[in-house]
């Protein structure tokens, strides 16, 4: 009788470890995000706000960034480049052949193109592209996201994850790793690593009055500071409610805006402190698929150079995804996503008291 419970707990042992460390296993690490501040939180506890305007047939314009000569820019799911007039009517401007991510204007107007396919492009004229950082195996980077361009002409650059592509972000979220990094970009593959170990480098933007660079971790759910001459990087927003996307600073306003696609996931997140259950989690996952996540209603939060909350914008949650990327033009805030079918202006927000 002893042999056969010892054969059942070993047999049974033996399940569990093939289970979690199998093949096929996920490789989860523990990590431990800051609790939503119940303060931040409390700013989207209002109604929501519809769009002033809506246009749709523009899927998946995942940054939103206005251009040196008027227009509004947006980089779409089939890889077109699109722009548009201050009195209405987009055209496409040029086409990456990828998946345009991330948008930044050089000094001299150039624009650049994080794109999740090929990598840090600069644009030379219609659908011609210099590829300044590639995607791997011919380049460094596996998960291109988001940009800023410096007055210098160089280029901020998040690579995401160096573990998981494009497609791949919620095999990242559910290990909970922390392999993004942050490049410094001056010419075709002329780079400084800037900051890495970020759990998924997402949105960079910058502040053309002070030269820091914004930088967040989505799934942390926190932005740093950073100086892009010394790497020395200082908290700046922790605890945020929902999950930091893109970027954008103002520098008419001195206004940083964060723009979240989901709430926390409170049932996802109490398994990251436990590596070992997330990974026989995982299994179920592979089966069930995933659980019920969070809503994904528009959230954008907006403070100044103190991370103190200066502007919400709490707006329906009415398609497939949230909101990755905006900007202020022309008077509105204007909204995209990553797998949203259109782009949004909402009015301008009243200033919180």
């Amino acid at each position: 009788m002893t042999r056969w419970i010892v054969s059942i707990i070993a047999t049974l042992v033996l399940l569990v470890v093939l289970a979690a460390y199998g093949p096929g296993s996920l490789n989860a690490v523990k990590f431990e995000p800051t609790p939503p501040d119940p303060a931040l939180a409390a700013l989207f506890d209002i109604p929501t706000v519809d769009p002033e305007i809506r246009e749709s047939d523009l899927i998946g314009a995942e940054d939103i960034e206005p251009g040196p000569d008027g227009r509004l820019y947006a980089g779409l799911q089939d890889g077109r480049i699109m722009a548009r007039d201050a009195d209405g009517g987009w055209s496409e401007f040029a086409n990456t052949g990828g998946r345009p991510l991330g948008l930044g204007f050089g000094p001299d107007g150039t624009l650049f193109v994080a794109d999740a396919l090929r990598g840090l492009l600069r644009h030379g004229g219609g659908d011609d592209w210099e590829v300044w950082l590639a995607q791997e195996p011919e380049g460094p980077l596996v998960f291109t996201d988001d940009i800023t361009v410096l007055a210098d002409g160089s280029v901020i650059l998040s690579d995401a994850s160096k573990r998981y592509g494009y497609g791949n972000y919620m095999t990242s979220y559910l290990e909970g790793e922390a392999t993004g990094v942050i490049y410094r970009v001056r010419g075709p593959d002329d780079f400084d690593v800037l900051a890495d170990g970020l759990a998924f480098a997402n949105g960079v933007t910058h502040d053309p009055a002070t030269g820091l660079i914004y930088i967040n971790e989505t799934w942390a759910a926190r932005v740093w500071t950073l100086d892009p001459d010394t790497g020395a990087r200082e908290p700046f927003l922790d605890g945020l409610p929902g999950y930091p996307d893109n970027m954008h600073f103002d520098p008419e306003t001195g206004l940083l805006w964060i723009a979240m696609p989901s709430l926390r996931a409170a049932d996802i997140e109490a398994l990251h402190p436990r590596p070992l259950f997330k990974r026989l989690i995982w299994r179920w996952i592979q089966v069930a698929g995933l659980p019920p996540l969070p809503p994904r209603p528009v959230m954008i939060l907006a403070v100044d150079r103190d991370g103190a909350p200066v502007h919400v914008i709490h707006g329906p949650d009415d398609q497939p995804y949230g909101a990755t990327g905006m900007a202020p033009w022309q008077g509105r805030i204007w909204v995209g996503g990553l797998e949203r079918e259109s782009v949004d202006a909402f009015a301008w927000p009243e200033t919180l008291p």
